[in-house]
């Protein structure tokens, strides 16, 4: 019998492979390069599922939200029988933004330009003319607003994709679906992004931020400070070394990964700082996720934190709260961040302000983690652009020899699931792998 051919480790000149030294390194020019940059706008924020938004922030038929998305402006509207929309944010007319609020609830989108008239369908109705366009100017439906070629959601998370062939969101997500239903799971009523959200543009190649949001390796010495408040918090001596669980890659470079510590989450696990008041509303959270889901998951959903990437950009920060991060490079050296923070849509209003002192204390815009988080972005940046020594950027901790790098396995402090995003990019910057149904 035949031995099957091995496939290749690395397609593209920018990451390298060594399984006899089990090193895995990235060419530091893929944080920098403009070359890079526009292949990466054209191979992976044009073929990938992109996120959108929560179904809970077009609520009502006529709610909406305006927001960039992959670098181009979208309006995400429930219309007027309930259905879900992403439609281009210009007027066909001459191609003028369409909507200028950021949310908001509306019956039509007028056009400031010449007045263009469009249902929440982005159907035509009107040109604020008496005169001028022939009966069947429109007959065709030229001038409608144009949808995005994919809109699809999982458990009301929607998705986009601007490839018409783009493979299915649900085979797209492969094993990162189990952790978007595991926040989804929090609630039996569905959860609500809460109001107000965090944006901020920061100095940094985009890349450095997917990288270090399923980084635990960082955690204990950047972020020192937030560990000794939480000795404090939980009566602890070392609450770092407390820490265990795994880190691993979940298909398509997908990565998470999941720990157990006992931080406090306002899902299912009481702390006494917490204060006594809320324990009997955690442990009733607690017992309704056991009622509903078992034993067993409701342990993991409750008790476990985890930090899950979407590959290529998406961050789902599952653990003192709960928060999504989208991330999307303006240059090679700067990017733009977006934060929501999500709940239970009836979460009871004292669990819903440990949840947002939570969220505030360490993700927060001056929380613990933020600020440390985008200072390493800029001293790696830094450092990149001014000529730092070696060419190569090191992603090899916890590597095997005979490692399958897009389902890589490891310790949480480990480096799997950074080459399991690393991966998958290669594959797509090399043109080995288009996520597609066909040839488009």
């Amino acid at each position: 019998m035949l031995d099957m051919p091995i496939e290749k480790d690395s397609f593209s000149e920018y990451v390298s492979v060594d399984r006899g030294r089990q090193r895995f390194r990235v060419d530091r020019t893929a944080y920098s390069s403009a070359e890079v940059f526009e292949r990466e706008r054209r191979t992976v924020f044009a073929r990938c599922w992109l996120y959108l938004g929560h179904g809970s922030e077009i609520a009502k038929p006529g709610d909406f939200v305006a927001r960039a998305v992959g670098g181009r402006d979208l309006i995400f509207v429930r219309d007027r029988e309930g259905q879900a929309r992403a439609l281009f944010n210009a007027c066909t007319h001459r191609g003028s933004t369409l909507c200028r609020d950021a949310a908001g609830s509306a019956r039509v989108f007028t056009c400031p330009y010449h007045g263009w008239v469009f249902g929440l369908d982005g159907a035509l109705r009107d040109t604020a003319s008496k005169g001028g366009y022939g009966p069947a100017f429109n007959a065709d439906g030229l001038y409608n607003l144009v949808p995005v070629p994919r809109l699809e959601v999982f458990r009301d998370f929607y998705f986009i994709n601007y490839n018409p062939a783009a493979i299915p969101l649900v085979d797209y997500l492969a094993g990162a679906g189990d952790y978007l239903a595991m926040i989804a799971d929090q609630s039996a009523v569905g959860l609500e992004v809460i109001a107000g959200a965090q944006s901020f543009s920061c100095y940094g190649n985009w890349k450095l931020l997917i990288e270090n949001s399923y980084d635990a390796y960082h955690g204990p010495s950047l972020h020192q400070s937030y560990f000794e408040f939480l000795d404090n918090r939980t009566a602890s001596t070392n609450s770092a070394a407390t820490q265990s669980g795994f880190g691993r890659g979940l298909g398509n470079g997908h990565g998470v990964f999941e720990i157990r510590l006992n931080s406090g989450r306002p899902v299912a696990q009481w702390i006494p700082a917490f204060g006594e008041a809320a324990k009997p509303l955690i442990e009733a959270v607690n017992a309704e996720l056991t009622g509903r889901l078992g034993a067993e998951r409701a342990e993991r959903v409750g008790q476990r934190q985890r930090n899950t990437i979407i590959f290529p950009n998406l961050v789902m920060n599952d653990n003192l709260a709960v928060s999504i991060r989208s991330v999307y490079p303006q240059s090679p050296t700067r990017m733009d961040v977006k934060v929501w923070a999500v709940g239970p849509a009836d979460e009871d209003p004292h669990i819903r302000k440990i949840r947002l002192d939570n969220y505030l204390t360490f993700v927060g815009p001056a929380g613990f983690a933020t600020p440390d988080d985008i200072e390493a972005f800029e001293l790696c940046q830094r450092g990149n652009d001014h000529g730092a020594p070696g060419r190569w950027s090191d992603l090899s901790k916890g590597m095997t020899a005979d490692e399958e790098f897009l389902h890589a396995q490891g310790d949480f402090m480990d480096e799997a699931q950074m080459r399991s995003w690393w991966a998958q990019w290669d594959r797509l910057i090399a043109g080995k792998d288009r996520l597609s149904m066909g040839e488009s």
